[in-house]
């Protein structure tokens, strides 16, 4: 999972179908438990979809930007736009679903 800035972020999502970023804190216990879970995806479904992760307290205002009011927030882009945003800590095998159906959208 690649960590990028605010000025990473222009060009988020412009090489992949499915792009999902993690807006996560130190701080946060909740996204310390979603890191890993995260970090198993981005194995298990290699070049489909691309994940990165984005410190809210060193990008505050591209997370303001973007509309993140809690933490760990999850922005999905479907082929280079901001489509969704999944907020909360999510197990595996629920974001693997969620992914998966976004998968099927973009291949529909």
């Amino acid at each position: 999972m690649q960590a990028i800035t605010s000025e990473d972020f222009e060009h988020v999502g412009d090489d992949t179908a499915v792009t999902v970023v993690d807006f996560w804190a130190s701080w946060c216990g909740p996204c310390k438990m979603q890191t890993p879970v995260l970090e198993d995806l981005d194995q298990e479904y290699g070049d489909q979809v691309k994940f990165a992760s984005l410190d809210v307290d060193q990008n505050q205002a591209l997370a303001q930007k973007m509309g993140v009011m809690s933490i760990p927030s999850l922005v999905v882009f479907k082929n280079g736009y901001p489509t969704e945003k999944v907020v909360g800590y999510h197990p595996k095998a629920a974001l693997k679903k969620y992914l998966d159906e976004k998968l099927d959208e973009v291949q529909a």
